[in-house]
């Protein structure tokens, strides 16, 4: 909900729920009625759970990650109240279903893919069986023990699966509210699935498995032109974790875009060390305009550690070949992961400002259940998570504390931002620059250890075990 995201609250972003739009088009498909309970511009999640309790369907799917498990509980209790049959899916029960089915009100997990899952299991369901043949769940048995059945095949012709069923939400209401707040009407579309890296902050190999499956370029502009001309959205948003991994397909989709005269621009995220001028030159071309990169760190120390598989080099290079042909560039960052000391968050302070984004973000390390990071660390508490994806607190044992944390990235922005003006000739900010960088310098160094604190071994050799799991 916009109203329970405090970073929503200063400038509204909705994203529509593409996940329950892929799942409502195969379940409907299938033969079955859909309707999708958009939360996203309710007032109250009391609004939403009166609406689940009086409805007339007997299952109810719900999508959670991290910062919606409260709410995400909260419907599902609403709708057990009413004698339903709750399913969740989504990034955090498919790497924590325990949590959901234990504690969380809910009969069925799917895990990872769920156009598939979901309409093998409705159907189980509505046999009367105990659906033990469905691959890609766990679920509770009546005596309290939890199931899970064989994992799902990854599917590999994501031209065969229908495309979100976006009638199915008040598009009206998205483009009234991005019109509003940016000038321009956006929703998202993902090509791809899947990452064949590995770093070991992220999940989604965790629900999509280490591979990268794509959709084919025709199968793509199809459907931004359904979202362009029959929706009139102007803008998108590439939801793939990267979308210009294979350069080929890069050209052919945006020479597509052309071909077909769609007037809209986009942006997407990419990895720095893949991307080259002729292929950003026909992003660019196409209607790119701004290029999100996952930079992370300006230590080589701590993107080895991250097992990023690039380099600082490659990351400047990429970075400055999106300059070059003209689109803007938008910089993650993340601070806190193990390893981290006084070196190294200098070193991405450095390496913030020789980038120079156009954008930039800061996030501290977040351990996601089933990463390698997550069997790195010790959690101050368990039951700890973030509320909403603003909060950045530390939830892990750690030799730098959350503050000094918080403090190297207010630091890192202002820094950046005062060498900006001076770059820019702006010479009167430069003995602001210096009566800022000096003191700070010294309060990060007073508050930072030289040393870096290594995660636990026991935990880290679990790490190649998790890798082995991983379907490919």
């Amino acid at each position: 909900m916009l109203s329970d995201d405090p970073t929503q609250k200063r400038k509204r972003s909705p994203f529509p729920p593409l996940g329950l739009m892929y799942v409502a088009a195969s379940l409907r498909q299938a033969g079955y009625k859909v309707e999708i309970l958009d939360c996203t511009f309710m007032q109250s999640i009391e609004q939403a759970e009166q609406i689940v309790r009086k409805t007339e369907a007997r299952y109810i799917g719900i999508h959670s990650m991290i910062t919606l498990t409260r709410n995400a509980v909260a419907l599902a209790e609403a709708a057990k109240s009413a004698g339903k049959t709750v399913i969740y899916g989504g990034p955090d029960p498919s790497t924590a279903p325990d949590k959901y089915l234990k504690k969380g009100f809910g009969d069925y997990v799917v895990m990872g893919e769920g156009e598939r899952t979901a309409v093998e299991l409705i159907r189980a369901l509505d046999r009367g069986e105990i659906p033990l043949d469905v691959k890609g769940l766990v679920f509770l048995t009546g005596e309290g023990s939890i199931v899970t059945t064989p994992a799902r095949e990854l599917e590999r012709d994501l031209d065969s699966i229908l495309s979100p069923a976006r009638d199915l939400i008040d598009n009206e209401h998205y483009k009234e509210v991005w019109r509003a707040d940016h000038g321009y009407a956006l929703t998202s579309v993902m090509t791809t699935r899947g990452c064949p890296y590995g770093c070991f902050f992220c999940s989604e190999k965790l629900v999509f498995g280490r591979r990268y499956t794509v959709r084919s370029a025709n199968n793509v502009v199809a459907e931004l032109e359904d979202i362009i001309r029959k929706y009139g959205y102007d803008r998108v948003w590439f939801a793939d974790d990267i979308f210009p991994l294979r350069k080929e397909r890069t050209l052919q989709i945006c020479k597509e875009i052309i071909n077909r005269a769609l007037d809209f621009t986009w942006s997407c995220l990419a990895r720095a060390d893949l991307v080259d001028e002729e292929a950003l030159a026909s992003m660019k071309q196409a209607g790119c305009d701004i290029v999100f990169f996952g930079v992370e760190s300006g230590s080589q120390r701590m993107l080895d550690a991250m097992n990023r598989m690039m380099t600082i080099e490659q990351i400047a290079s990429g970075v400055s070949a999106a300059k070059r042909v003209g689109l803007k560039v938008h910089a993650f960052m993340m601070v806190g992961f193990p390893g981290e000391n006084y070196e190294s968050l200098k070193q991405t302070i450095e390496f913030l400002k020789e980038l120079s984004p156009d954008e930039f973000s800061f996030t501290v390390a977040y351990p996601l259940p089933g990463t390698e990071l997550f069997h790195m660390i010790e959690p101050i508490d368990e039951q700890l998570e973030w509320r909403d994806p603003s909060e950045n607190r530390l939830l892990f044992e750690s030799n730098i504390p959350e503050w000094g944390l918080k403090f190297a990235v207010w630091k890192a922005k202002y820094e950046f931002y005062l060498y900006r003006r001076i770059k820019r000739g702006q010479t009167i900010f430069r003995v602001a620059f210096i009566l800022f960088k000096k003191p700070t310098d010294i309060v990060l160094r007073l508050s930072v250890p030289k040393e870096a604190m290594a995660p636990k071994l026991s935990k880290c050799a679990i790490m190649s075990e998790v890798l082995a799991r991983l379907p490919r």
